[in-house]
């Protein structure tokens, strides 16, 4: 997931961007050409300013306050200029008002989020809230709109038109015409949504649930290592609803009632206030959706995007569904075949059962144990392995931060370096805290603008922690989440070199920024990648290659049951958004999704849409996942010959997928990296497939 300077793009011009001492660093190759597209000398640069750790809440307002005064600075001399317009009084004003409003608005976004005190968790979310208000003000501002179309770009280079060409489009979706009152209630409704979505995703981040158990039998199934990690306090072992907990327990535990318990307990996150608040995201959604000419706010949502118009999501939903029906039945069947050896009465799976079920199915069926494959991933390993990849196919080099500033002591901070140039900084919180963002995300520090800055980019994820002999052991899913999550991390960092604000880093298409992500995925499946860092915890011997061959095998069973949970996920986000608010039932609209694209049923007592915080941040998108997963797929084609390891080929897909940002449409980009336009092929053969 990609969170950015505001998780939600409530102005469409501010381009949403949706996880001590260090481990050993190892670097990778210095090859020869292709070098990078954009090259600058260091000394050309201002000052970076490390994002400051802030003692009290009262100091990180002082800093968020003093760059929203120098946005209002380049706002006023902007507006002001008598001359006639140019580049130079004009836009380049204008990109420097938004650099100053990204920089107030980043780290509240980040620290509101992960922050251990309370005190400034609330005062980031003041800051990210005035940072957003001087942005709405600005993209209603008639002023600054015809300022802009004044400028003469006839002769500009082309990413300067499209600069002018994407800002004057994202003017218009922001009602820059429409009447004066109508204008500034789109202003209004933006600065509403910013408070109501902040408190959506506090109510998710605050509140950890927690199973008590008094029978050490109960943990029968999960692997030694999480026991020895939950030790019993006067005679009670806690189990929480965060992931460490939560994923073991569903996947392992062979207790159904345990399981059944913190799943409902998982899925109860956030009722309490907000089923009310997700009804006033809608209301004001919907009225700015028609205030703008719209009939839903999926309509105006994906207005700008690769797939538009919410009756097009609707046909994406059902072709994917079509796609994987055949696959997701015999998927269901084997977990049904599986529990009736259980109880031989069962007649449906459940759904706190299925990932259970899934993992015994797997062991037994193709011979994948993950409590054994988790002993090959030992947290500090994989992350050691993570970095020399990337290292190796993108060819950079990490070095620690000599004065790292961050927000806990559990963050690494890696400078990324080509040779002997900085491109930018990453900041690595892997572990859960209470309070803390509770899924997995690459935040948005520093917007990077050449000449000025460099990109700055945090990864926000929940592994277990290494503690004393423990080696925080990784389930193989949850590394393929840290590549995930990294495949954000370079893109920010990659492409976060342009000169105009609305290019740089992952500012392309949102239904196109999950692509690079998931492609790297793949990088997590492999034996010619695992290979390189994957050893035994206690042993040290190497993942096998036979193992890894069951492994890609095994996933096959089980993608069809994720494509209809990932399907079950997209029409509830865009449903919730196609209908009238005050007309929706929202329990009820999601029981009948459940129902129309999973084959489990709905659990009484659970409140699914109360934490799920997607529909703050993606809203009625929540389907660019599996359409970036259809482009990704494709962007995998050229790899499949030479390997994942050519950097030929990784060099390639550097340059022309991740450092050119958004100086071109998603669809140029994958055409300039294939040499032709991006097709189903690869998705289907992925779907139909066994290996």
């Amino acid at each position: 997931m990609m969170r950015g300077a505001l998780l939600v793009c409530l102005v469409p011009i501010l381009a949403c961007k949706t996880p001590p001492p260090t481990g050993p660093v190892t670097t990778g190759p210095d090859p020869a050409k292709p070098e990078p597209v954009v090259t600058r000398p260091p000394e050309k640069l201002d000052p970076v300013v490390p994002p400051a750790k802030p003692g009290a809440d009262a100091k990180l307002l002082e800093e968020c306050r003093s760059n929203i005064g120098k946005a209002k600075e380049q706002h006023a001399a902007l507006v002001g200029e008598k001359a006639a317009r140019t580049i130079e009084n004009t836009l380049d004003r204008l990109n420097e008002l938004y650099r100053f409003i990204s920089n107030a608005a980043s780290p509240g976004g980040l620290y509101s989020e992960v922050h251990p005190d309370a005190k400034v968790r609330d005062a980031a979310r003041t800051c990210e809230q005035e940072a957003t208000q001087l942005l709405t003000t600005v993209f209603v501002d008639k002023a600054v709109y015809d300022a802009v179309k004044a400028v003469n770009v006839k002769t500009a280079d082309a990413d300067t038109k499209r600069f002018v060409m994407v800002l004057l489009r994202d003017f218009k979706r922001s009602g820059i015409l429409l009447p004066d009152a109508q204008r500034l209630r789109t202003k209004e409704i933006d600065d509403e949504l910013t408070k109501v979505g902040q408190q959506f995703q506090k109510n998710i981040a605050e509140d950890t649930k927690v199973v008590e158990v008094t029978d050490p039998k109960r943990l029968t199934g999960l692997p030694a290592d999480w026991i020895a990690g939950h030790p019993a306090d006067k005679g009670v072992i806690k189990i929480t609803t965060n992931y460490p907990d939560y994923t073991p327990v569903m996947t392992y535990a062979d207790d159904d009632a345990l399981r059944k318990e913190l799943y409902i307990k998982f899925r109860q996150r956030g009722e309490a206030g907000n089923e009310a608040l997700i009804k006033q995201m809608l209301v004001l959604r919907a009225e700015k959706a028609k205030l703008l000419g719209f009939k839903t706010w999926a309509d105006y949502q994906s207005d700008d995007k690769m797939l538009r118009g919410g009756a097009a999501a609707q046909k994406f939903l059902d072709r994917v569904t079509g796609l994987a029906k055949k696959r997701t039945k015999r998927d269901y069947g084997e977990l049904l075949a599986r529990l009736k050896k259980i109880d031989p009465k069962a007649t449906a799976v459940a759904d706190w059962q299925s990932s259970y079920l899934e993992e015994k199915v797997k062991k037994e069926n193709y011979e994948v144990d993950a409590t054994a494959v988790r002993s090959y991933f030992p947290f500090a390993q994989t992350l050691s392995g993570l970095l020399e990849i990337t290292s190796t196919i993108y060819d950079i080099q990490y070095q620690p931060a000599t004065d790292p500033r961050t927000w806990h002591a559990d963050v690494k901070v890696f400078d990324v370096m080509r040779k002997g140039q900085k491109l930018g900084r990453i900041f690595l919180d892997l572990h859960p805290r209470d309070d803390k963002y509770k899924h997995a995300a690459q935040f948005t520090l520093v917007e990077g603008i050449a000449g000025k800055q460099l990109p700055e980019g945090a990864l926000v994820c929940n592994f277990s922690q290494p503690k004393g002999a423990a080696k925080g052991l990784m389930d193989h899913a949850e590394v393929v989440t840290m590549f995930h999550e990294f495949g954000h991390l370079m893109h920010h960092v990659l492409g976060g070199q342009q000169r105009w604000f609305n290019q740089t880093g992952v500012a392309t298409e949102r239904d196109f920024v999950e692509a690079p992500s998931q492609m790297f995925e793949e990088w997590g499946w492999t034996h010619e990648t695992l290979s390189r860092f994957a050893k035994h915890a206690d042993t040290g011997a190497a993942l096998p290659e036979d193992l890894v061959k069951k492994m890609r095998k095994a996933r096959k069973f089980g993608v069809g049951r994720w494509a209809a949970q990932q399907m079950f996920y997209a029409a509830v986000a865009l449903e919730f958004h196609r209908v009238d608010p005050a007309k929706l039932d929202q329990l009820a609209t999601l029981k009948k999704m459940q129902a129309k694209y999973t084959p489990f049923a709905y659990v009484d007592g659970t409140k699914f849409h109360a934490s799920f915080g997607h529909l703050y941040g993606y809203s009625s998108m929540y389907y660019t996942y599996m359409w970036s997963f259809v482009i990704a797929k494709d962007l995998l084609t050229p790899f499949e010959k030479p390997g994942l390891m050519a950097t030929a080929q990784t060099f390639k897909y550097r340059d022309k997928i991740l450092i050119p940002g958004g100086t071109k449409p998603a669809a140029q980009l994958v055409r300039d990296f294939l040499g032709r336009p991006y097709d189903f092929k690869a998705f289907e053969r992925y779907l139909a497939t066994d290996q």
